[in-house]
């Protein structure tokens, strides 16, 4: 009588553990995971506003403080790119000055007068419209329009590299708080199939048949993961506020994530290669620069050429004398020329320049190749490693389905007595290593998505 008491208490004991039914995670849960028992964490998710991926991504975007420096860089390239800026339109001044002096004067001509006076007041005026124009300096100004407009192509490839820059930034935050929670979620089942393990081990010490120790590792399993989960919550919590700072706002704001990291993602390499090659805007804008440089070269060639301006003045000129012969004097009219400047020795300084903006042409395109290189090398990388992910991905789920029924099969032969808690043990730990190894793989997957929609510029 007493055996089927105990094996009744025990059945009762056990019961819960196979009622639950669970809704969290990826892939099929245990009978026995209680998403309640996800405690502190879950509460304080379930109060806070859900924030998305997507909307992180605009929320960043609106208020990254690199997007706003790019943004004003782009904008200053853009304000450059004007003809007067290359040279290619004329100055026109106003030049207008008084100057008066008040001196001792002493004149005499050649006719014998004489004039002198202890002090005199002299006064000259002088006012002109001025234009000087660069009408020919082999064709440099031409070609510095065109650098010009390159440069403002520049800028708004760098501020688009920026933006999928910081994108891929805040994407990859949010989704290591995702896998952060994942691996709290799978904290939370191991410690309530560890709780489960304490209250069979000690029915079956009060039953008197089990030794302490069964209840005294279950114990200290048990305390181990709830260890484990105060860690994780707060690897958690700092991933938050490093997200929370992307997004430029105070680091203590709560919020909660979508914990879904299911991935349909299908990567096509020639696709990603043609789109790496057509739209990636750090490479588009390491081949703009190649065309800034070349420019700059080509403007340095015409260092040493004729330079012709056109010069014109409409102008007046009045003279107020206090002695002298000439009282007044008043001058107006219009003056036209032409200046010359032909360089004919600088001492090799125009021969260094050229030659500097020749090197810095050829390394432009040294780097913009090594850059293409490197990225079609990354996306080769990239690839491999998320196709690879996606085999260990079947695996390690196959592998948590095994180690779940596992358990399943250890615990109730714990709980019949036909078996010692070190086979459960031994299956709780298998579960742990197998959803540790599972959800590292969801996250690399993520990591690696993220990382390939970068390369071909799609984010």
């Amino acid at each position: 009588m007493k055996k089927y008491a105990l094996f009744a208490l025990l059945t009762c004991l056990s019961a819960p553990l196979f009622s639950i039914k669970p809704e969290i995670g990826l892939g099929p849960t245990p009978p026995w995971y209680d998403k309640t028992a996800d405690s502190r964490q879950s509460i304080v998710d379930s109060l806070a506003p859900l924030l998305t991926a997507n909307e992180a991504v605009r929320i960043g975007l609106e208020n990254n403080y690199g997007i706003q420096i790019e943004r004003g860089n782009a904008e200053i390239a853009q304000l450059n790119n004007i003809k007067a800026n290359a040279g290619m339109v004329p100055v026109v001044n106003l030049v207008a000055n008084d100057n008066f002096s008040y001196n001792a004067f002493y004149q005499q001509l050649s006719n014998g007068n004489e004039f002198a006076e202890a002090g005199a007041p002299f006064n000259t005026i002088n006012a002109a419209v001025q234009l000087n124009w660069t009408i020919y300096d082999g064709r440099r100004m031409y070609i510095a329009k065109d650098r010009l407009e390159q440069q403002e192509l520049l800028g708004q490839h760098n501020l688009e590299a920026v933006v999928q820059q910081t994108t891929a930034n805040v994407l990859q935050s949010y989704y290591q708080i995702v896998g952060n929670r994942l691996q709290e979620i799978a904290s939370a089942e191991l410690i309530a199939l560890t709780d489960e393990r304490l209250r069979i081990a000690e029915a079956r010490l009060a039953a008197g048949f089990a030794a302490s120790s069964d209840a005294l590792q279950a114990r200290i399993d048990l305390n181990q993961q709830r260890a484990t989960l105060v860690g994780q919550e707060y690897s958690t919590s700092a991933a938050k506020r490093r997200l929370n700072l992307l997004l430029i706002r105070p680091a203590e704001t709560a919020f909660s994530v979508d914990e879904n990291m299911t991935n349909t993602y299908v990567p096509e390499r020639e696709a990603l290669l043609t789109k790496l090659q057509t739209q990636n805007p750090a490479l588009l804008a390491a081949m703009t620069n190649v065309e800034v440089f070349t420019l700059q070269a080509e403007e340095a060639q015409t260092l040493n050429k004729l330079r012709v301006q056109a010069l014109g003045q409409l102008g007046g000129t009045r003279t107020d004398n206090g002695a002298g012969f000439l009282l007044n004097n008043t001058q107006a009219g219009v003056t036209v020329g032409f200046g010359v400047v032909l360089p004919l020795y600088t001492g090799g300084n125009l021969r260094r320049q050229m030659d500097v903006a020749s090197v810095q042409a050829r390394q432009a395109v040294f780097l913009a190749d090594d850059f293409k290189l490197t990225l079609e090398n990354n996306l080769d990388e990239q690839i491999a490693f998320f196709q690879a992910q996606q085999e260990v991905l079947t695996i390690e789920e196959e592998t948590v389905i095994s180690a779940r029924e596992n358990l399943r099969v250890s615990t109730e032969r714990f709980r019949l007595g036909q078996t010692t808690s070190l086979e459960v043990q031994t299956a709780q730990n298998s579960l742990a290593q197998s959803l540790n190894r599972r959800n590292l793989v969801l996250f690399g997957m993520k990591v690696a998505e993220v990382q390939l929609r970068l390369i071909a510029g799609e984010l």
